[in-house]
């Protein structure tokens, strides 16, 4: 008995040291035949940061797992990540690990992934990467090189997925938070049933800038029988919920590469009026289960017919609400006779036949009724469309019929308009073809609510012509900020419909205007969800989009940005092509007045720029210090400068996504000049005040001073420039670069008083260090040479005396120069370190 225990102890021992050991063995083994097959199948680039191997994880299968695994594409995509995943891991047979006829994968998990689908203007998609076949590789070839991974999947799995779907080509754009999967099924046969079952916590879509979901949670549970030879899913027992919508969904789907083939038809039977409120994100989310409803509601739809490119199957959705109303228990009012028709069909094939009807929409919200009725044809070549809105909306009222909480909202909507026609008859600026007309008022706007400052709008009317809208005076009011504005925009209709470029004339004017309030990432919705998603986040950045081409004169008297301060700014403005162009933008600041002439891009979103010249005029130096990040960086002397410059200068550069300069991406060049400089307190002049043995120096004025200088390679350069400091003329040359470092080099002219030293005339600075920790050197060797190659006949007769040399050399100068020079150098060192020690 015990001997038997004691050798099933062994045992188990030795199988769990084997099982600890095995992964070892294979690890290097199996992550070369990964990397191997990846790149013999994919056009594209993957890595991974470590590969794991476990026997204990899916016992009896072996684990592996890829660590932190990723795939960028190539080309247009090179620095777009398609997939980042924080983890992928395969079950594999085990005893296949043992052998070198291949591996069996009979389980694949995904987790914590991130990807972005991507498809350009041209049609092209980010995600294909597999290479293309060989058709002239012959069978043995084939079979020779075939995969060494047999596929006989039985279960799959994906863990929080989040996917951005954005489509330039056709406009669409989807995001899908938190998505969790699993698929059960025999993977590797020809015929199986699927066991299905999916959930998102939140699903966006949106098609030409229109929201058709929004925060959707979407859960899906089905058995489909799977015809994996002929790519056909046929649907058996399903249950599809879309927030609290449950429905079922009968039919089949049939892969044709590049079509899908279906015959779909939703079936909602129990689903009623209070489930159709669900879609609105707002109800959904608040108290939704305790909301009285009434009314009768009916859902369809059904597809049919081969989905591929523009075209696409037969398709019918139709939504009818009849005389409903829904109120919040706790709430005094609600909203009633609510009647919907809306409906979205095209008879199979290109997708412009789509036709959508809206016939109507209307409400009554506290006693005032609001009706809308729109019908659109066409809508991808020539959207064909009529709309007309009319009615009264209290906003002061909806708090007695929606739970606002610590929102405070107030104001009167009045809409009284319509329009009518083709798009093309506004491209064409064929008015008199197109219908336009009545306006929509607002007044006495206020909203408060937490962490955001309160707004407030007085009045303000748009008015809608064939030709143009336009935006009477309007002052809004932003927290402590305050904006008046009048425009008028052109071809505002295909700028809602198809995102074709707005144009328009604005004149901007205000009393306080602070822009740090309002800096947030970029301003477009699909940029800010990707990159929200995206490891590489933006902050800050303030986008100019490349669809609006407006002329803009500006009246600011009080601009907040960052550290700086500006006041009285006026000038034009011109923005189009996602840049702003500055004419004659005048401002006072830091202490005098600029005048600016450039622009500012975000055209390349990954490579925003400014280029602009810049005339200036009594700047304070400390201001400048304190204000600009680029000074503190370049030019860090200014901290201790007191007095002002004025002068010129032009910079063009790359900024970061905190629209900071990136430094090492700057040029420039420009000339300033300053009268009354005070440099008490530089740390170089009180260095170079102690090497000359002049402590006054160090409280010294600067009476006129012109400084030229380059910026380029991270490095500002200056030319040749005279500091005067009293009697004593410093002339200086180098530069400084972005770690701060200075080199330069300079010549301090000494007057007649300056005693025996004066006999040099000059002496020779060097400059190094940095700005916290300067280093200044007098350059004796330099300074020697200078004494002995300006000497008179006179001087070297003497010196040649003095050295004891031959009277008779002194008769020809340049023969005293050679042979004294050795000797002079020597003596007049000794000279000038006993003089300037």
């Amino acid at each position: 008995m015990k001997k038997g225990l004691k050798i099933t102890t062994i045992v188990i021992g030795v199988i769990l040291i084997l099982m600890f050991l095995l992964p070892f063995a294979f690890r290097g083994k199996i992550e070369g035949i990964v990397k191997a097959e990846g790149n013999k199948m994919l056009n594209a680039r993957f890595d991974f940061s470590s590969l794991d191997i476990s026997l204990f994880r899916n016992f009896p299968k072996a684990s592996v797992t890829l660590n932190d695994f990723w795939l960028k594409g190539t080309g247009a995509f090179e620095n777009d990540t398609l997939v980042k995943a924080g983890e992928v891991t395969a079950a594999i047979n085990l005893f296949s690990l043992f052998g070198d006829s291949g591996y069996d994968v009979s389980k694949v998990s995904v987790t914590d992934t991130w990807l972005h689908a991507i498809v350009l203007p041209d049609g092209k998609a980010n995600w294909d990467i597999m290479k293309p076949d060989s058709a002239t590789v012959s069978e043995t070839s084939e079979s020779s090189e075939s995969s060494p991974f047999r596929v006989k999947l039985q279960r799959f799995v994906i863990k929080n997925m989040n996917v951005v779907y954005d489509d330039r080509q056709s406009v669409m754009y989807a995001d899908i938070h938190n998505f969790n999967a699993l698929c059960s099924g025999d993977l590797g046969s020809d015929q199986t049933l699927l066991n299905l079952e999916a959930e998102t916590e939140a699903l966006t879509y949106k098609m030409n800038g229109i929201p058709f979901l929004s925060q959707a949670n979407i859960y899906a549970k089905m058995d489909v029988d799977a015809d994996l030879v002929h790519h056909k899913f046929t649907l058996k027992k399903n249950e599809f919920c879309l927030n609290a919508i449950k429905a079922g969904i009968d039919g089949w789907v049939e892969l044709k590469d590049p079509a899908i083939d279906m015959d779909l038809k939703l079936n909602t039977s129990e689903v009623g009026f209070k489930e159709i409120l669900s879609l609105i994100p707002a109800i959904y989310s608040k108290e939704f289960k305790n909301l009285k409803t009434d009314g009768t509601a009916t859902l369809e739809a059904t597809a049919k017919g081969v989905l591929q490119g523009d075209t696409v199957p037969r398709f019918d959705v139709r939504l009818s609400v009849k005389n409903a109303m829904f109120r919040y228990p706790s709430l005094p009012a609600g909203v009633d006779q609510i009647n919907i028709d809306a409906q979205v069909r095209n008879p199979g094939g290109n997708i412009d036949l789509t036709e959508i009807n809206i016939r109507p929409f209307s409400f009554r919200l506290a006693n005032n009724p609001f009706s809308l009725t729109a019908d659109i044809k066409t809508p991808v070549s020539d959207p064909d469309f009529t709309a007309e809105a009319k009615g009264v909306l209290n906003l002061g009222m909806i708090k007695q019929v929606y739970p606002l909480d610590d929102m405070e909202l107030n104001g009167t909507i009045r809409a009284d308009m319509k329009m009518g026609g083709r798009l093309s008859y506004i491209e064409k600026e064929q008015y008199d073809r197109f219908s336009a007309s009545g306006t929509i008022a607002l007044s006495d706007m206020k909203l408060k609510m937490k962490e955001i400052p309160d707004v407030e709008i007085r009045q303000s009317l748009f008015t809608f012509t064939p030709k143009y809208l336009q935006l009477s005076e309007t002052t809004v009011a932003i927290g402590k900020n305050d904006l008046t504005t009048d425009s008028r925009f052109e071809n505002y209709m295909g700028y809602a419909l198809k995102g074709t470029t707005l144009k328009g004339t604005l004149n901007v004017r205000s009393n306080h205007l602070n822009l740090n309030d309002f800096m947030t990432a970029s301003t477009d919705s699909t940029t800010q969800t990707a990159q929200a998603a995206s490891p590489n986040e933006a902050a800050s950045l303030i986008e100019v989009p490349r669809n609006i081409d407006f002329q803009m004169d500006a009246n600011l008297k009080e601009v907040l940005f960052d550290k700086m301060a500006f006041t009285n700014m006026n000038g034009k403005l011109v923005v189009k092509d996602g840049k702003v162009d500055m004419k004659n933008l005048s401002m006072n600041t830091m202490g005098g007045k600029a005048i600016m002439n450039g622009y500012y891009s975000t055209a390349d979103l990954k490579k925003p720029e400014m280029n602009a010249g810049f005339r200036l005029e009594g700047l304070s130096f400390a201001q400048a210090y304190k204000e600009l990040n680029m000074v503190q960086q370049m030019a860090p002397i200014f901290e201790n400068l007191k007095g002002n410059f004025s002068g010129n200068m032009h910079v063009q550069t790359l900024l970061d996504n905190r629209m900071e300069p990136v430094m090492d991406t700057m040029q420039g060049n420009g000339s300033l000049s300053t009268k009354d400089l005070s440099l008490s307190g530089v740390k170089v002049i009180d260095q170079i005040a102690d090497a000359v043995k002049k402590p006054e120096l160090k409280d010294m004025k600067v009476k006129d001073m012109t400084l030229d200088f380059t910026i380029k390679e991270g490095r500002v350069s200056t030319e040749p420039f005279d500091i005067k400091l009293g009697d004593y003329v410093m002339n200086l040359s180098g530069s400084t670069g972005l770690d701060q470092s200075i080199d330069y080099s300079g010549k301090i002219k000494l007057p007649a008083s300056a005693g025996d030293i004066a006999k040099l005339t000059t002496l020779d600075l060097k400059i190094g260090g940095t700005f916290s920790s300067p280093k200044v050197s007098l350059d004796t060797k330099s300074m020697t040479n200078q004494a002995v190659e300006a000497v008179t006949d006179k001087a070297i007769s003497e010196i040649g005396k003095k050295l004891g040399l031959d009277s008779a050399t002194t008769a020809n100068k340049d023969s005293v120069k050679e042979k004294v020079k050795e000797k002079a150098v020597e003596k007049a060192l000794d000279f000038l370190k006993k003089k300037i020690k």
